[in-house]
């Protein structure tokens, strides 16, 4: 007698909140996949049964009980730091609150820095202390989107919620990376990159640790002047692996991420507390097994209405068992001064 298999279960991880996105993300596929209740996919862990069950519409798309969902996509994206710099400049930034995200908001910062309180006598006066404030807009808040997609068979798979995860978390990390560290302007779609409107430098020459620590310590400078002295150094990932070997110890003392969307002879610094970040406190999950997809990085209408001309490839997920997760999450992010990021290319290092 055959039995026809089950979708696995996740493991219940209750210690970890940044794995709660995840596994919620991959028990409501299993359940659109199955038409069984998400409840058999997630054993005991009952706060990511919360963050889809509580929710009365689609995963993300409704405020009842938003702090489940809030806190569990901060998390999820905040433990990207380690293949992302993006995710690691989230962590440690000011955190920032747009009352509509269709609308930018001031924030107010001080040029100058802040006052120094007096010592005072015993029943002496206080003096006022007296700052002139600017404001920092940030926002509207862009909308960042991607889908993955994989069949029936991988989600039958024993470590189909991991590989599910990787896929998410380096699609994710991508996104998040090059929308922070692009150099181009602000647009409709996408927030001005935090390299745009710095002059590049240069790197030292001399391909050694001697360059290296020279280039480390001329960013570190510039946005060190007049900022918290927590600079954050975002590389290549080949270039951090270089680092490791010419000066270990340097790396290891070091707040210096990878990203991959960063060139291999550029080396960024941030002061993370001098940026303003707004995460989206409500991100969109739809799951799909019904889909029409141009299945490309750079998608074109189906059928366009000029020409008219069609996509190729197409998939359909119905026509071929395949499921799709589509995520929609807002952002936006500013730097509290003009100084706050730096860079250099033509490291030698």
């Amino acid at each position: 007698m055959s039995h026809k298999p089950s979708p696995i279960t996740t493991r219940p991880r209750p210690d970890a909140a940044h794995k709660q996105f995840p596994r919620a993300v991959f028990a409501k596929a299993q359940g659109v996949v199955t038409g069984r209740p998400v409840r058999d996919f997630l054993a005991e862990d009952e706060k990511t049964v919360a963050i889809i069950e509580r929710a009365n519409a689609a995963l993300g798309t409704t405020t009842d009980h938003a702090g489940l969902l809030r806190d569990s996509w901060r998390s999820f994206l905040i433990s990207l730091a380690p293949y992302s710099g993006a995710a690691r400049l989230l962590e440690i930034a000011l955190k920032a609150t747009l009352t509509n995200a269709e609308f930018s908001t001031n924030y107010p910062v001080r040029p100058n820095g802040p006052a120094t309180p007096a010592w005072v006598d015993e029943g002496g006066p206080i003096p006022l202390s007296t700052s002139n404030f600017a404001n920092m807009p940030i926002g509207p808040a862009k909308k960042q989107a991607s889908i993955v997609a994989w069949s029936r068979e991988l989600s039958k798979r024993s470590d189909a919620d991991a590989i599910m995860e990787t896929m998410l978390r380096e699609d994710v990390a991508a996104g998040l990376d090059a929308a922070f560290f692009a150099s181009t302007a602000a647009s409709d779609a996408a927030n001005a990159g935090l390299l745009n409107g710095v002059m590049a430098g240069a790197g030292y020459a001399g391909g050694d640790s001697a360059s290296a620590k020279k280039d480390l310590i001329a960013l570190s400078d510039a946005v060190s002047d007049g900022g918290s002295g927590m600079v954050t150094f975002v590389v290549n990932p080949k270039r951090l692996a270089r680092l490791r070997l010419l000066d270990p110890i340097l790396s290891g003392s070091l707040d210096i991420v990878p990203s991959a969307a960063v060139p291999v002879d550029r080396i960024i610094a941030a002061d993370g507390p001098a940026l303003l970040v707004s995460v989206d406190t409500s991100p969109e999950i739809d799951i799909t097994t019904n889909a029409l997809l141009h299945m490309s990085d750079a998608p074109l209408e189906i059928v366009s209405d000029t020409g008219p001309t069609t996509a190729d490839p197409v998939r359909s997920l119905w026509q071929t068992a395949t499921v799709a997760v589509r995520i929609i999450h807002e952002l936006a992010f500013a730097k509290r001064r003009s100084t706050a990021v730096a860079y250099l290319d033509g490291a030698t290092w």
